[in-house]
């Protein structure tokens, strides 16, 4: 619909991500983390604790990490195991 000129209020009113990209770099450098074994497990606490040490990040930016990447691969790993469910039947 907007690709058409439409006007569309989900879009009009999503919020912005600017100055945010650093998050999604971070998760992606933080999924090389995660342990592989019988399945997918999560990116541990520790990984993203010594990502904000090492990028010097303030208590404030490490408490985003910490609650963003949990949420982020909260998706992910539903997303992973909702597929191997699939493929199972």
């Amino acid at each position: 619909m907007a690709a058409a000129g439409m006007i569309v209020p989900a879009i009009e009113s999503r919020p912005s991500l600017v100055g945010f990209g650093w998050l999604w770099e971070a998760y992606q450098a933080l999924s090389t983390c995660r342990a592989i074994g019988m399945s997918v497990g999560p990116i541990p606490w520790s990984a993203v604790q010594l990502y904000a040490d090492a990028h010097r990040l303030s208590e404030e930016e490490a408490w985003l990490l910490h609650r963003v990447v949990r949420h982020m691969d909260e998706v992910y790993l539903d997303h992973v195991h909702s597929k191997a469910k699939a493929k199972a039947k």
